[in-house]
């Protein structure tokens, strides 16, 4: 989304030719994307670049994905960053010393264009260590495994190392790069890719002492005893969901937090998957299966818009394909619904059916796979462009401006903050948060809440914040929402009431002379018989009240 106002005119020439051209033009405001994959291709070179934007003005696209992050390393060709990080190093195969993402951005703005940086989420690299990279080479149990592979070092889950969605590490890690895409470049958006597990055997630590493994938290917060199974266990699985949930919400408000870039407000997105026939319920999808919850970020407004990749043949396959679309229709809620089509999979005038259907529907926009790939067994068959622009694109559309992120428009906003512990500063995991009378929410293992969906009005509505949390004081702070933006509150909890013990010491044993008190204790006699002990000597000792110790 650009920085100009969230409706943006049309010219009386643009929309009395859209009037003319008959229904499949009428559409004022249509998101229109492509995705631009890491294989071939597409912006690599300033060549490419202009090349790709010349088409997609050709065919009256309106955004551009290109696939940014593919690979967190850099060892082969399409692995590393194709923009300028000082996180993820760059990758090889960029011609001309260039900075592809700058340069894009630069000359698809200027033809009015969206540019979406495209997120391979957790995947790092096929070899260990990761080339290049020092901040996951350093850190060898931010990586999940296989429960068979649990506690012997990083090892592939479906041929790729990949990055353990249950850690704070990880997300603080996957917050930091987004973080510096949105500081330092005029996107449009952050688009997530694989923002799921790759199979339902994984999750596991490649270090058991790591105390901050998605597992290690999962034991943690449910009282779990022993190794959980891949599947059956229920609380496991939901754990592994919200794991994943907790970057997506939590990206939402930080994107949003960087005022400081002039496209906002940016639109967070995500390619979700299908596969398969549509189910009647999510939770028989294969994206719930593989703990990628998208209907509920979709419903909460984690995203701004979904783009499921309803990706079918449409010879083989029209039935499941329409049901697909019908029933991301009924998943859209009050936010975007984009739909995908696997333009790689059909022939120019089935893709053109697949295209019309989604619009008839009710999509608000469509997004085809892929720049390069446009058409069943071959690619760079550039001649689609101009071939989409006669039969779906018959005229220009500005995307769709999102309501819900403006004052003038939108009838709700967030609350989101961090909850620590005042003495130490540390993220206090699992607390729980209630905004006003409405539901509660969980904080993440870096202490992070969102509260989304909060009505409020335009001027500002004050609600009441509590935080409660075993060990701790609750507390309450008030904080105003307006309508369309997020309004962050910190709370720093105070340990509960101190508790006071009478605990035995033993001569010459640690910190012996700094509890150890002379006297009677009626409670200290039953474990008298223990080595070193003396009948009747214990000590008084201030409890501080530190949770689990």
């Amino acid at each position: 989304m650009s920085s100009q106002p969230l409706c943006r005119p049309i010219s009386i020439a643009v929309l009395l030719g859209a009037l003319l051209a008959g229904s499949a033009a009428a559409q004022t405001t249509e998101f229109r994307g492509m995705w631009a994959d890491v294989w071939h291709e597409g912006y690599k070179s300033t060549t490419q670049i202009d090349a790709m934007v010349a088409r997609a003005v050709q065919g009256r696209y309106n955004a551009i994905f290109p696939e940014v992050l593919a690979y967190q390393d850099s060892g082969s060709n399409a692995h590393g960053a194709y923009w300028d990080s000082a996180i993820v190093p760059m990758a090889t195969d960029i011609q001309g010393g260039i900075d592809p993402l700058a340069y894009l951005i630069q000359q698809a703005h200027a033809q009015g264009i969206e540019v979406h940086a495209w997120l391979t989420t957790y995947r790092v690299s096929t070899s260990w260590p990761p080339a290049n990279n020092p901040t996951l080479t350093a850190h060898p149990e931010w990586i999940m495994v296989a429960q068979a592979d649990m506690n012997t070092g990083p090892k592939t889950v479906d041929g790729e190392y990949t990055l353990d969605a249950g850690s704070p590490d990880v997300q603080e890690y996957l917050i930091s790069i987004v973080s510096e895409l949105v500081t330092n470049y005029e996107l449009d958006g952050i688009h997530w890719d694989r923002v799921r597990y790759a199979q339902t055997d994984a999750g596991y630590p490649a270090y058991t002492s790591y105390a901050k493994s998605g597992l290690a938290r999962f034991k943690e917060i449910t009282g779990y005893v022993g190794t959980p199974a891949p599947t059956g266990v229920t609380a496991w699985n939901d754990f592994r969901r919200r794991g994943i949930t907790e970057l997506v919400r939590r990206a939402q408000v930080e994107i949003e937090a960087i005022t400081g870039n002039p496209r906002q407000p940016l639109r967070h997105s995500a390619a979700l998957i299908t596969w398969g026939n549509a189910p009647t319920n999510f939770t028989s999808t294969n994206a719930y299966i593989l703990f990628q919850n998208w209907e509920e970020w979709q419903r909460l407004g984690y995203l701004d818009m979904s783009i499921p990749m309803t990706y079918y043949d449409e010879d083989s396959y029209p039935t499941w394909y329409r049901n697909w679309v019908n029933k991301e229709m009924t998943w859209s809620y009050d936010r975007h619904m984009v739909v995908g089509p696997a333009l790689y999979l059909n022939e120019f005038n089935d893709s053109v059916t697949q295209l019309l259907y989604a619009r008839t529907a009710g999509a608000d926009g469509l997004c085809t796979y892929a720049y390069a790939l446009t058409r069943s067994g071959a690619n760079y068959d550039w001649t689609w462009y101009p071939y989409v622009a006669a039969n779906a694109f018959t005229s220009t559309a500005d995307t769709p401006g999102m309501a819900w992120r403006s004052p003038y428009t939108a009838t709700e906003g967030r609350v989101w903050g961090q909850v620590t512990d005042s003495f130490t500063g540390e993220p206090i995991d699992d607390a729980t948060v209630q905004v006003g009378a409405l539901g509660t929410v969980n904080t993440d293992g870096n202490g992070y809440y969102v509260m989304t969906l909060v009505p409020a009005s335009g001027s500002g509505t004050n609600y009441d914040v509590t935080v409660s949390q075993d060990d701790y004081d609750s507390q309450m702070l008030s904080v105003q929402v307006v309508a369309g933006q997020s309004a962050r509150q910190d709370f720093a909890l105070d340990l509960g009431p101190i508790q006071t013990f009478i605990v035995e010491s033993r001569a010459g044993g640690q910190h012996f002379d700094w509890f150890s008190q002379a006297g009677t204790w009626a409670n200290s006699t039953s474990k008298s018989s223990a080595t070193g002990t003396t009948a009747g000597i214990g000590s008084l000792y201030t409890y501080l009240g530190y949770a689990n110790r």
